[in-house]
């Protein structure tokens, strides 16, 4: 039997897993459990569609919810957690979750919660990219007309402030990198066994202005800049930025942000067809709880996986497309968690 075949067969293994989704109920008022942000309907309707898209049952409950009953014992049999508690202001808070799952023997999708605090906490995150040798903006010791600050723990795009400001406590001060804004979804790859990596994602100011950002105004906006898409990398990118990724551990789905430094006076597509190596690919974040959307980056990226046979994705996604009629890059991505954690 071809690996193919096995996916289908796996496909088919996961109906009737039951799958909590566990949500931040917005009028929540426990003190340490403020948020900057909250995920809606809008999100948590796109997995509840996940789930009974692929034939899974769902079990929905707001956080407290979750942890009272998880004390009490009276929680209904749980094949796998989707943990939607994001925005938390204290990574211990939004850690909650994980952790509470690790103590039960749950798996938790996406990621545990070491890779929530090594992910989210940008100093942290910085360092784990440099010991892999990928390039990080140089810190800032000293206001800088060319610097931006990052606050510490903050998802987003929230709080970041380009050029100079004079304190810059609670998160980084760095160099800013003129050129691109891009972002590299990574996902579990079933067929292939291993993490993998969807195409690369880069945002094109309508500006073509190199020092053009794309932060939270611009994504409120959503209308200032235009999206390209590079379905390949070279294979010594991809290899070193998937073992980077397995540091987390990222073993379910995950995204990595990059400035992609330009040296040109005015930002183009010919991004597309550029050499792109190590050294022009600079760490801005690890994201171990992307928000996924349609019309975002996972899905853009998924898409235009089908219009080219040769990438490493080709077989997964085009399989689970004929297998599960109107899937969603929700669905695609819950049942790669789910046969990645079940491995």
């Amino acid at each position: 039997m071809d690996n193919i075949e096995i996916y289908k067969k796996q496909l088919s293994s996961l109906r009737g897993k039951t799958i909590a989704i566990v949500y931040i109920f917005e009028g929540e008022k426990a003190s340490g459990f403020k948020h900057y942000w909250v995920w809606k309907s809008d999100i948590i309707s796109g997995w509840l569609k996940a789930v009974q898209e692929i034939g899974c049952l769902p079990f929905i409950l707001d956080v407290r919810t979750f942890v009272q009953k998880a004390i009490n014992n009276t929680l209904p049999h749980i094949d796998f957690v989707l943990n939607l508690n994001c925005g938390s202001y204290e990574l211990s808070s939004m850690s909650l979750i994980p952790s509470m799952c690790s103590f039960l023997s749950i798996p938790c999708i996406p990621c545990d919660a070491a890779a929530i605090v090594m992910s989210e906490n940008k100093l942290i995150s910085n360092l784990l990219a440099l010991s892999k040798a990928i390039e990080v903006p140089d810190a800032l010791n000293k206001p800088s007309d060319n610097g931006v600050y990052r606050p510490l723990n903050l998802g987003s795009s929230i709080g970041i402030q380009v050029g100079k400001i004079n304190n810059w406590d609670g998160g980084t001060y760095q160099e800013f990198i003129l050129g691109y804004d891009a972002t590299l979804p990574i996902v579990y790859n079933p067929i292939k066994r291993n993490i993998d990596l969807f195409p690369l994602i880069i945002y094109l100011p309508k500006s073509k202005n190199p020092r053009w950002i794309y932060d939270a105004e611009e994504k409120e906006k959503d209308n200032g800049f235009d999206i390209i898409i590079r379905n390949h990398i070279d294979d010594s990118i991809k290899d070193a930025l998937v073992d980077f990724a397995k540091v987390y551990p990222i073993t379910t789905f995950g995204r990595i942000d990059f400035r992609i430094k330009s040296t040109d006076k005015l930002l183009s597509d010919d991004i597309l067809s550029q050499e792109i190596t190590m050294k022009d690919l600079f760490f801005v974040e690890m994201n171990s709880m992307p928000t996924i959307e349609p019309e975002d980056s996972f899905e853009f990226a998924m898409k235009n996986v089908l219009t080219d046979t040769s990438h490493s994705f080709f077989d997964c996604v085009n399989t689970y497309m004929s297998e599960i009629p109107n899937g969603t890059i929700n669905g695609f991505l819950l049942s790669c968690s789910m046969l990645s954690l079940n491995k």
